[in-house]
């Protein structure tokens, strides 16, 4: 009989609750206005955005603060409450879940925007389902927060005032800290009232009981408060078995919450499974046969800030459970002056954060760093606040102490370029992915020596100012077996800080080494639909104008470049195909062309100017092919190899051929970079050197660790405006509509 009434008094306020004009109106400004901050406020479609769907879920608090509160106010259907013969308990619960339910309702008001999201890139499909999860928690415990102040305030709109103003204090409780100086116990209270602490980790698709216990619990504790209110409100008294009850209750829910972090588990929904201990890193630690010691140097400023940082003691924690073998220690250098001298032993810096308290700005010296030793050596990782890295990070460093042998790359820059300046990013990129860098000059009369005498990796980027001298010698390093080789080469040469002008290259030396071993460079340079989108100035350089750049040919996720890559004046390839040391390695979109090179203008032999390409559609201008397909934009070698400069052999080449020498250009990488920057280049860099260095597996680990969130699938000017056309109508025109349409049916059926 109660479980029946139960359902018919949940069932009434719901229907009632349904009909409400207040509700359509919450249910319209909803998913609108999280529409807003996300394509809009975002800037989604400027050039810039992201699938990625933690700005999106993260607004959803901020709406709660109105959104919860208006749910919760009580309504005139609810003065009929004392007379339904239900505990108080049962009716508080009851319309606890209809209020939970119009939440849920809301969430679903949202699936439509993910949905559109997913037309323009991939959504990672374990942080859809993570954040909603802990956004109903959110919900559930925010909804008893505010029916318990509704039962404890008794003017409506005071309730509903103090609802939000309390929500406001929960929703920025983490930044009191960066702005306020305060005592640490009062920064760790803060932390746990804060939402976006408890959200970091489902954000990044993981679903973490200790988020989860404490919402839970928060919920609980504040529906037994609810409870207690009315029935002391009604003048009941209270036997002692009742007492304990209502005293025990809220304690059982405050200590579930405080004890959360004492056993809890984590599980893994990111795409891949990003943040999870893979099959590789379990062999890897397998073969370890001496104790390893990773020491986690975290600043406790750091710890209490940062929600990020609490995933890579985590990660570190599970990481060393895998054996026996290794021990973790965390240690706070802010509180040992001996710890920080150490630190800068290894070389380890500390790092700057800024923080604001009234009117002035200070900066906290903080670490994050991680040092491994094994056998008497040391591997440290400088400084991290992810752990989406981290175990690739882990795994590469562990690898080399194993093994004793260190990751080296040689790079030579040989298009009269600079490391220093042109290509400023690769060795600090490549640093901090564990390669040790051996820079060789050209220019320097050793070059050849030291050449001979290195070992690993050989990088170089274009060969225009490489001489036959320089260029025997790379071949003989080649042919030893000393080391596998990239080659960025092109038979073109760039204006790139200027006209960006396209002419021959002075030199093609190891152009002609190359296509000795079956590659051939024909006189043409890359058209595809599928190019960058670039911001230029006009000529009077008061307005900006969005251009698709055919000659920039943007590449999609596929197997040598998992996160997809950007080529500059990028030659086709065509390879003999009686060679079976020759493969493709990076192909073109399907709807790629060439571009042939004007002879009658040396000075120019491509027309680069973006407004001109623009102006004729970017594949209407002279000279380009009128035939589009697939064409090859990075090709392999491997196996049997006879030299063209030396009488020289090898069985067991490795070589890696992109036609384009400015891929790992700064100032290149600058145009397409936006204001967040696109590291997918030097990704791609990472990965096809580790493969040329026999870590195949680790190349592998490395390609998971970043997802893609760029609007890849739409690369069509006319197809993005007309897709940004329909994404506006269905989000802020068909649905609140809809919404409308609904809320009227409810409303004039309840009339009759």
């Amino acid at each position: 009989m109660k479980q029946s009434t139960f359902k018919s008094f949940l069932l009434h306020n719901l229907i009632n609750s349904l009909k409400s004009p207040a509700f359509v109106i919450i249910s319209i400004l909803f998913p609108v206005i999280t529409a807003i901050n996300y394509f809009i406020r975002g800037q989604f479609f400027t050039g810039s955005g992201t699938t990625d769907l933690v700005l999106f879920f993260s607004a959803v608090p901020y709406l709660c603060i109105i959104a919860i509160p208006a749910l919760c106010y009580k309504l005139s259907f609810s003065v009929y409450d004392d007379f339904i013969p239900l505990t108080e308990l049962s009716k508080q619960t009851a319309v606890f879940l209809t209020r939970l339910i119009l939440f849920c309702i809301q969430l679903l008001l949202l699936i439509p925007a993910v949905l559109l999201v997913n037309l323009y890139g991939k959504t990672d499909g374990g942080q859809v389902f993570t954040s909603f999860i802990c956004l109903i928690f959110y919900g559930a415990a925010v909804i008893a927060l505010c029916s318990f102040i509704q039962t404890t305030v008794a003017n409506k709109i005071s309730s509903l005032i103090i609802s939000a103003l309390i929500l406001v204090i929960f929703n920025t409780a983490h930044l009191f800290a960066l702005y306020v100086q305060l005592p640490s116990f009062l920064i760790s209270f803060f932390r746990l009232l804060s939402f976006a602490w408890h959200f970091d980790a489902a954000g990044k698709g993981i679903f973490d009981t200790r988020d989860i216990l404490w919402l839970a619990g928060s919920a609980a504790l504040f529906i037994f408060l609810s409870d207690s209110v009315v029935q002391i409100k009604k003048g009941r008294r209270f036997n002692t078995s009742l007492k304990i009850k209502h005293i025990l209750l809220p304690v059982i829910c405050l200590l579930t919450m405080l004890n959360a972090n004492r056993w809890y588990t984590r599980i893994d929904f990111s795409q891949n499974r990003t943040y999870s201990i893979l099959k590789y890193s379990k062999t890897l630690i397998s073969r370890v046969e001496s104790p390893v010691k990773i020491t986690y140097y975290r600043s406790s400023a750091i710890a209490r800030l940062y929600p990020q940082i609490r995933d890579v003691a985590d990660f570190l924690t599970e990481y060393a459970a895998q054996s026996n073998k290794i021990n973790l220690i965390i240690k706070d250098p802010d509180k040992d002056a001996n710890i920080r001298t150490m630190l800068e032993t290894y070389g380890i810096a500390s790092q700057q954060l800024r923080t604001v308290s009234g009117t002035s700005t200070e900066y906290l010296t903080v670490y994050s760093a991680i040092v491994i030793e094994y056998e008497g050596n040391a591997e440290t990782i400088p400084f991290t606040m992810a752990a989406n890295t981290l175990e690739y990070d882990l795994d590469g460093r562990l690898r080399h102490l194993i093994s004793g042998t260190a990751r080296t790359v040689n790079i030579v820059a040989g298009n009269g370029l600079t490391l220093s300046d042109d290509y400023s990013y690769v060795i600090p990129w490549l640093s901090s992915q564990g390669f040790i860098c051996n820079p060789l000059y050209i220019e320097d009369p050793a070059f050849a020596e030291n050449l001979a005498s290195a070992n690993g990796p050989l990088l170089v980027f274009g060969d225009s100012e490489i001489k036959i001298e320089e260029a025997i010698a790379i071949e003989d390093y080649i042919l030893s077996g000393k080391g596998s080789a990239l080659l960025a080469i092109s038979p073109y040469v760039a204006d790139i800080e200027n006209s960006w002008y396209i002419t021959a290259a002075p030199r093609t030396n190891l152009i002609e080494m190359v296509e000795n071993w079956g590659i051939r460079f024909p006189a043409q340079i890359t058209s595809d639909i599928s190019c960058a989108r670039i911001t230029m100035y006009a000529d009077d350089n008061n307005s900006t104008q969005l251009l698709n750049y055919p000659l920039w040919p943007v590449l999609m996720q596929q197997k040598n470049a998992p996160l997809g890559i950007t080529l500059f004046w990028v030659t086709p390839l065509e390879l003999d195909s009686e060679n079976k040391t020759v493969s493709p390695y990076l192909l073109s979109s399907s709807a790629a062309t060439g571009y042939d090179e004007d002879k009658a203008s040396p000075e120019k032999l491509f027309e680069t100017n973006p407004f001109l390409l623009a102006e004729n559609g970017g594949s209407g201008f002279s000279g380009a092919g009128t035939d589009r397909g697939t064409m090859i934009l990075g090709a392999e070698i491997q196996g049997n190899l006879e030299g063209l400069f030396n009488a020289e052999h090898s069985e067991n080449s490795h070589i890696i051929v992109i036609p384009d020498q400015y891929f790992a250009s700064t100032l290149m990488n600058g145009y397409i970079g936006g204001d967040s920057g696109d590291y997918r280049n030097f990704e791609f860099l990472t990965n096809v050197l580790l493969k040329l260095n026999g870590e195949e597996e680790l190349a592998a680990l490395q390609s998971r660790t970043t997802r893609d969130t760029s609007l890849y699938k739409v690369t069509d000017a006319v197809q993005f405006n007309t897709l940004r056309l329909i994404t506006y109508i269905i989000l802020f025109v068909i649905i609140p509509l809809l919404l409308i349409a609904v809320g009227v049916f409810f409303n004039v059926k309840r009339q009759k």
